[in-house]
């Protein structure tokens, strides 16, 4: 018995310890957790006490600052400090280059020739105005200030007023510049009808109606439109001054509408007259259908646009027969009615090329009727979004005149901020 109890008591130790060591381990165990909970308390503490001073800091904030209790009188009655004005450094500045090289089978060899060197500047004045100006030069007529005006920018019922010399609104192409045009030279039906550009000095107001659909009238009264007309009249003397039925006056509508995701058509009318006796009525109607697939195709797509004009016109000084007695031609007044227009189509591969196609008919203002048909074919080349390279081929009928063949290589670069809306496409 004495035996049994000893040996027992020499295996108690062997029995208990496994059990004393679970006891152990799960006491560190729970040390580790109450250690752990414990910085995790101190970290919440931590992020309450800050979310508490980032609430105080934006209630400040909200309320505004708070004026010195004891601010003196002259200081809270002081103006405000004054703002820098908005033009002030500012204004965007840009410089194109339009070279071309040309042949043609009617000339006498290769003619280099600067189209077109044009400075263009614009900036906002004040919240209510802002101003651009253009001077631009070339081989053949040296440098001249094409554009100045002032625009509104803050008129109520959706109006904006323009005056200064600017290209007033007759047409699609008439008032872009040489550059934006998607082909080597200006239809020469508005050459010849128009007059080249639509220069104009004066005052033009355009209204843009408050509805769904695209919707503007512009209305202008000029010295005169078109810059070949304008020239004309400086030639004569013009002292500054016209009577208003010796003014040019004009209005356009126009419209724009989307068909489809990738297909929109703009369409316009215009008409200007010098209401002199009816002395002139020019009359034109213009559409562009346009197609610009989305994602993939962004960058592909056709343009086909088209204009059409008739010009009704009394001229002074033109033959209006031959004395039967000396044989001298009789000059007087006359009146002329003529038409002519325009139609491309320019279809774009990617973003760098495009192809077109340019048909055109014409007749002289005045005199015999000169008419003159032209069929060019262009591709151009847009390294990037500031040179291009374009190549035409134009082949020109004349009905006083044998056929002519022209090549012409175009190459355009911009200097700095240079660009168009969306219309000018």
């Amino acid at each position: 018995m004495a035996s049994r109890a000893r040996a027992l008591l020499c295996a108690a130790p062997l029995i208990l310890s496994p059990q004393l060591a679970s006891s152990a381990s799960r006491d560190a165990e729970i040390e580790r957790l109450e250690a752990e909970l414990a910085a995790t308390r101190q970290e919440l503490e931590q992020t309450r006490s800050a979310l508490e001073g980032v609430e105080r800091r934006l209630e400040r904030l909200e309320s505004g600052p708070s004026a010195p209790a004891q601010a003196p009188a002259a200081a809270a009655a002081a103006p405000p400090p004054r703002v820098a004005p908005v033009n002030a450094n500012n204004p965007a500045l840009s410089f194109v280059v339009d070279t071309t090289a040309r042949y043609d089978t009617q000339g006498d060899g290769v003619d280099f020739a600067l189209r077109s060197g044009e400075l263009f500047l614009s900036a906002p004045i004040d919240p209510f105005l802002r101003g651009y100006a253009a001077v631009a030069g070339s081989s053949d007529e040296g440098f001249e200030l094409e554009e100045a005006a002032l625009v509104t920018t803050a008129l109520p019922w959706n109006l904006t007023l323009r005056g200064g010399r600017f290209h007033a609104a007759f047409g699609r192409m008439s008032p872009w510049h040489d550059e934006q045009l998607p082909f080597v030279d200006r239809p020469p039906s508005l050459d010849r009808l128009v007059g080249g550009e639509s220069s104009a000095e004066g005052a033009e107001l355009s209204w843009l109606a408050p509805i769904g659909p695209f919707f503007r009238v512009s209305a202008g009264l000029f010295d005169s439109l078109g810059s070949e007309r304008r020239e004309e009249l400086m030639q004569s003397g013009f002292q500054g001054r016209r009577a208003f039925d010796e003014l040019t006056w004009l209005v356009r509508p126009s419209t724009y509408a989307d068909l489809t995701d990738a297909l929109n058509l703009e369409l316009g009318a215009s008409f200007a007259t010098v209401a002199e006796q009816g002395r002139r009525f020019l009359y034109g109607v213009d559409a562009t259908l346009r197609h610009q697939p989305g994602t993939s195709g962004f960058y592909q797509g056709f343009v086909l646009g088209s204009e059409w004009l008739w010009n009704d016109e009394e001229f002074d000084g033109v033959v209006t027969g031959t004395d039967p007695g000396t044989g001298d031609p009789i000059l007087g007044d006359k009146r002329y009615a003529r038409t002519g227009g325009y139609a491309y189509l320019e279809g774009f591969f990617g973003r760098r090329y495009s192809l077109g196609l340019r048909g055109d008919y014409s007749e002289a203002l005045a005199g015999a009727r000169g008419i003159q048909r032209s069929a060019s074919g262009f591709a151009t080349w847009t390294p990037s979004e500031f040179q291009r390279l374009r190549f035409q081929f134009d082949q020109i009928d004349r009905d006083d005149a044998h056929g002519d063949q022209r090549l012409t290589l175009q190459w355009t670069a911009f200097l700095g901020s240079h660009a168009h809306g969306f219309m000018a496409r």
